[in-house]
């Protein structure tokens, strides 16, 4: 987890934009994954990037150095505490999981989409008033009882996720098109 962390271009403003729409989805999965595993192990008063371990099984727990080298790495690399937060908590949750006799509930890994939110453009986002902002998409942060649902929101595959920006910017841009265009025939 922490290579995979190290090796994310955590400032890539150009590459959010152009994938913000998959961005966002990715974000709205990450949240109804970590409410999922809220439901089944116990609510938080710290909402939306939490260390999802400790409130699962607070005994088991990553070196403490680890964290730290992570926490500063990520710090260094994107100036995002959020992105800091998040990433020593997908550090702590790989501890978990790897931690041999451990039984998890069969729920779907809770990081995984916000990974591949930080490989699709680094931590280019910003919590304002109460939603998660991508720059021209918003997403509502709310509290994780909002995000409860057993539907994924987007699949997380490349293909999926190109298709999506595909998709959504061709819609956006026939809008903007449309909304440029004279109406006058005279």
């Amino acid at each position: 987890m922490v290579g995979r962390l190290k090796a994310i271009s955590w400032r890539s403003p150009a590459e959010a934009m152009e994938k913000s729409y998959s961005r966002a989805a990715l974000m709205e999965e990450y949240f109804r994954r970590a409410a999922l595993w809220l439901d089944a192990y116990g609510d938080t008063k710290y909402w939306p990037f939490l260390d999802l371990a400790a409130i699962v099984d607070p005994a088991v727990r990553a070196e403490p150095a680890v964290i730290a080298d992570i926490e500063n790495f990520i710090d260094d690399a994107s100036g995002s505490s959020y992105a800091m937060d998040s990433g020593a908590a997908a550090v702590q949750w790989a501890a978990l999981t790897s931690t041999p006799g451990v039984q998890l509930r069969p729920l779907p890994d809770p990081f995984e989409p916000l990974l591949r939110l930080y490989e699709r453009g680094g931590a280019g986002f910003r919590l304002t008033n109460g939603f998660i902002d991508f720059g021209m998409i918003m997403v509502p942060r709310g509290n994780w009882r909002m995000h409860l649902s057993p539907t994924p929101v987007v699949e997380l595959n490349d293909e999926a996720l190109d298709s999506l920006d595909e998709r959504k910017w061709a819609e956006f841009n026939a809008l903007a098109d449309g909304s440029n265009q004279s109406t006058d025939h005279s």
